[in-house]
């Protein structure tokens, strides 16, 4: 009898356990694949349109994004004077570093794109074709840092065939440090918030364009950067401040780190020690997970 009632304890006292360490797993929720992927690796496809469809309709999609390393950057960058020259090259103003919408030849956007090779200052993380992309500039001392951090690159167009290439400029990716980044869409306004906290919102100048068949995946990923990427979730629906900020709850603790369970470590069926008693050594100190740093008063 004994042992009955011992064995039923541990059993619950074992199911406990994992359900307040791993329960919040099963409320971590993302599309594709997996949870997170290498930020180094170039033109990883995260989303499909079998998960999710960017359209002309209200549209969000959320990610969080980790930058361990980046590429170094310059105090300047390549400038127009807006007053000047046409609208046919896709760069800021030399006054304000604000951008215009670059000038497509009809629907071919080739002058109006980014320079992604070695010299440019600014790198392309996340894309759906050419019609939504997501640009940030490296990172530097203080005294270097970049007039123009990031910014979300967004294609529309007229009705009547002619392209355009528009910029919403964004502030700094923070450098590692766990960001989640929504992006909404409704009609021209884009809404941007990293966590729960919106950081602009900004109408385009003509309609955004309703990416073509071949340009609806998501993919994500920089030679140059290193990192994290992941915790993707689109929704076909404009979502705003206070669903954000139940959203950030939902995937992020209270550090603002996410939940990383992907894959679910065989490690939460091994049971700590010392779990029914009889301790003999002293306890593991771990910090939370991979990306804090645990700090004690004791050596």
């Amino acid at each position: 009898m004994f042992l009955e009632v011992f064995l039923f304890v541990g059993a619950l006292l074992l199911i406990l356990y994992l359900s307040l360490r791993y329960g919040r797993y099963i409320k971590t929720q993302y599309q594709g694949p997996k949870q997170t992927y290498d930020l180094s690796i170039p033109e990883t496809t995260v989303i499909t349109p079998t998960d999710f469809t960017w359209t002309l309709a209200p549209c969000t999609l959320r990610f969080a994004i980790y930058v361990d390393a980046s590429p170094k950057t310059v105090m300047t960058v390549d400038c127009i004077d807006h007053k000047a020259e046409a609208p046919e090259k896709f760069a800021p103003d030399c006054a304000n570093y604000s951008y215009r919408p670059c000038k497509c030849m009809g629907t071919d956007c080739g002058r109006c794109a980014l320079d992604s090779s070695d010299s440019g200052h600014m790198s392309k993380l996340l894309s759906i074709g050419e019609y939504v992309q997501l640009w940030a500039s490296g990172y530097t001392n203080q005294n270097d840092k970049p007039y123009v951090p990031a910014l979300l690159k967004i294609r529309t167009g007229l009705d009547s065939g002619q392209h355009y290439m528009e910029a919403i400029p964004l502030p700094t990716i923070p450098l590692q440090k766990w960001t989640m980044i929504t992006i909404v869409k409704e009609g021209r306004r884009f809404d941007v918030y990293y966590g729960a906290k919106l950081q602009i919102s900004k109408m385009t100048t003509y309609p955004p364009l309703n990416p073509d068949s071949g340009s609806q995946n998501i993919t994500v990923g920089n030679k140059k950067w290193g990192g994290l990427i992941g915790m993707f979730k689109g929704t076909n629906g404009a979502s705003y401040a206070p669903e954000v900020q139940a959203d950030a709850h939902t995937i992020l603790d209270t550090r603002g780190i996410p939940y990383i369970n992907d894959p679910l470590p065989w490690s939460a069926f091994v049971l700590p020690k010392c779990f029914f008693g009889n301790c003999t050594g002293l306890p593991d100190v771990k910090p939370p997970n991979q990306f804090m740093v645990y700090q004690t008063n004791y050596s």
